[in-house]
């Protein structure tokens, strides 16, 4: 009778690890793709032009061609930036400020900072969302994911007239692991779903080794999937970008890697396939010389082409003396300037 319910007490505890596996979603075993990008060899390059620079840029998406075949980008910056962006031939680079209007200044007014994470377009509605992280002495206050309403309804207007916060539910949930400067540095779009990163989990400066994906229904803006990336081996998010419904791709800042995620929507939102590469950070106009870069932003063209940005990690960003002689006067000048660089990707196999 002992050995039956000796047993019967170790199913029970199989049983129940079975449940729990499920509940963290971690019962799957994706397939591992092979994904590979190639660089572009007219990058990376600095974000300026003549006097004009951004600062802290930490978002980027692409919005399209214009009538002459320029391809224009949104940038913000997370001191409270937005810009227009805009590459010609390829490596001309044209800037124009967003102006916020007076009714948006005054809504951001009580935010302990204006720290703009992420900027977002939604190509199915034509709308453009902006993340932005909490910070101290109230984060889960004002993190959240505001949407943009630009003056006439035009994503090419320098002006921002508008702005509204996204009530995502369960609040709990949205809310459980934000923290101080900790928000979600990552979000994309495809036709059915919102994908929030979360940046990781910080614990006195050092990043753990995972952190959490949210797939949010657009029809009623619920967390519906909360998807741990420890058995991808992601660290960290702090950039997303959907090509196409299921499938995103991200920045893992700490790995400095890129990665591809295919969800499968009839098994309950599962990765079903995933691709890891690592991202070579250069300095412009030396190919053979690394630095300690901080990928915070992703986007693609409509030619498959990605694009990085670097938000200066202001302790490491200045190489050290040993490497600054061997470069020119421009390139140390720009670096103790904290000047972003943008690098470019052509994605050659997706992963899939």
């Amino acid at each position: 009778m002992i050995e039956i319910f000796e047993v019967f007490s170790r199913y029970k505890r199989i049983l129940l690890i079975f449940f729990l596996l499920i509940l963290l979603g971690c019962y799957n075993t994706p397939e591992k793709g092979n994904l590979k990008i190639k660089e572009d060899p007219a990058y990376p390059r600095w974000i300026k032009s003549g006097n004009y620079i951004t600062q802290q840029t930490s978002g980027n998406c692409f919005l399209g061609l214009d009538k002459d075949g320029d391809k224009n980008f949104l940038l913000v910056d997370d001191i409270g930036k937005i810009h227009h962006f805009k590459i010609k031939n390829d490596t001309v680079f044209l800037f124009s400020t967003v102006t916020l209007s007076e009714n948006v200044k005054s809504y951001l007014k009580p935010f302990p900072k204006w720290d703009f994470e992420e900027i977002t377009f939604d190509k199915h509605t034509n709308s453009v969302y902006l993340s932005i992280e909490g910070n101290n002495p109230a984060p889960q206050k004002y993190v959240g994911i505001y949407k943009l309403i630009f003056k006439n309804n035009d994503i090419y207007s320098d002006t921002v007239s508008g702005i509204k916060k996204l009530d995502i539910k369960p609040e709990n949930l949205f809310l459980k692991y934000i923290a101080n400067n900790i928000g979600y540095e990552g979000f994309a779009v495809d036709k059915n779903f919102f994908y929030l990163g979360l940046e990781g989990f910080s614990t006195s400066g050092i990043f753990a080794d995972s952190t959490f994906l949210f797939i949010v229904n657009k029809k009623d803006l619920r967390i519906i999937r909360q998807i741990n990336t420890k058995p991808l081996g992601i660290h960290t998010i702090c950039g997303l970008y959907s090509d196409k419904d299921n499938s995103v791709y991200g920045v893992d800042r700490n790995n400095k890697e890129l990665f591809h995620l295919l969800i499968d929507t009839a098994d309950n939102y599962n990765v079903k396939k995933y691709g890891l590469t690592d991202i070579n950070t250069s300095i412009p106009g030396y190919p053979g010389y690394n630095y300690v870069a901080a990928l915070e932003s992703i986007t693609m063209d409509n030619q498959s082409n990605i694009y990085f940005i670097d938000d200066p990690w202001k302790t490491f960003y200045v190489p050290q003396e040993n490497i600054l002689r061997k470069l020119d006067s421009t390139t140390v000048s720009n670096f103790k300037k904290f000047i972003p660089i943008i690098y470019k990707f052509k994605l050659i196999e997706p992963g899939e």
